[in-house]
């Protein structure tokens, strides 16, 4: 598997440059059948070069993107990992949520040393949402416990509490100045990262735009900073970061036209995620096959399919021309100019 880089020279803070004939074009290059069991989460390191994955089978996989190899397998049988995102662009820390339903502790995990550096402990139910600053030492953590934390890495204890009304799920924005908060009603709180200690300094009401169960499951900044991607168990929209003003909805609901019967999926819907020039959105949909549609209009670019079920996880690579799904199986997406556009993970070379 040779990554083609996504532009001559690009690098991930200029941002990649995709087309339409690009991601058109992607294939399989390499599946993985590492965990055993389903994926709860998934992360790139800022520069590409990285990707961790974690699994109910309280494994944690971390793989080399240039080299397509797995370069560490650890686990985590007493607490296990429902969610694990990268600190600082670094390959060997990460901070990771327990999957325990006694202890919901949170763990900022060496895994050169393979050891914690530091648990904190402080919701009282299961973790939702961890998303790292970009460069300082400090991430966000929300909870079913109706609060969102912001905790220090250099302190056990938070913080900053914002307490909700139901189920909490924080962000960042990528420039790490600003970050977003649902706390349980189809609202969006922003807040300013220096100044938190004021309140939020907008609010968004989501409910004109929303139907059915209007709890928030992920809540992401777009990497040019103007959108935000909500998704709700029965919808995914575009709203505009600015003014909350609803940009689109992208169709989640179910397989294409004269497919088979779509299983009923069970835990929280697909986690989407932007292009690293934010001009796609991609998630999985209920079937087995991931959707990439044009950021502002919601027009579908291609369908890749293959996978058997629903991937909980899907991510575009900041730095290469690159696509993972984690589904039943781990599937790295690569353009495929020539031939062999659209083969599914069943078809791709085995690791």
């Amino acid at each position: 598997l040779a990554l083609p880089a996504a532009a001559p020279g690009a690098a991930a803070a200029q941002g990649v440059k995709l087309s339409d004939g690009l991601v058109q074009s992607l294939a399989v290059g390499k599946v993985y059948r590492d965990h055993k069991g389903s994926f709860t989460g998934m992360d790139f390191t800022y520069d590409g070069l990285h990707l961790v994955t974690c699994g109910e089978d309280s494994a944690v996989f971390v793989y080399s993107c240039e080299k397509a190899q797995r370069t560490r397998h650890l686990r985590c049988e007493k607490y296990g990992v429902s969610l694990i995102k990268f600190l600082h662009n670094d390959k060997d820390g990460a901070v990771a949520a327990s999957r325990s339903e006694v202890d919901h502790v949170l763990k900022y995990w060496d895994f050169h040393e393979n050891k914690y550096l530091r648990l904190f402990r402080s919701h009282t139910a299961r973790c939702t949402a961890v998303s790292p600053h970009p460069y300082e030492d400090i991430f966000l953590s929300g909870s079913e416990d109706k609060t969102v934390l912001l905790w220090d890495l250099r302190q056990d204890r938070p913080t900053a509490k914002i307490n909700g009304q139901g189920p909490t799920i924080p962000s960042f924005d990528q420039q790490g100045l600003v970050f977003a908060a649902s706390v349980g009603k189809p609202k969006l709180h922003l807040f300013d990262t220096r100044n938190y200690a004021k309140g939020e300094f907008t609010s968004f009401d989501l409910s004109g735009h929303l139907r059915g169960d209007v709890r928030a499951h992920s809540v992401q900044f777009s990497p040019c900073g103007k959108y935000l991607l909500v998704r709700t168990s029965d919808q995914l929209v575009l709203v505009d970061a600015f003014d909350g003003e609803l940009i689109c909805e992208y169709p989640v609901g179910g397989a294409p036209p004269g497919a088979s019967e779509v299983p009923v999926s069970v835990g929280p819907p697909p986690t989407p995620g932007f292009s690293p020039d934010s001009q796609y959105v991609i998630s999985g949909v209920p079937g087995g096959d991931t959707c990439i549609w044009q950021t502002t209009n919601a027009r579908l670019v291609t369908r890749l399919t293959g996978h058997t079920t629903a991937p909980s996880r899907t991510a575009f690579s900041p730095a290469h021309a690159l696509v993972v799904t984690a589904a039943e199986t781990l599937a790295w997406w690569i353009p495929d100019l020539a031939a062999g556009a659209g083969r599914g993970p069943a078809a791709g070379a085995a690791a």
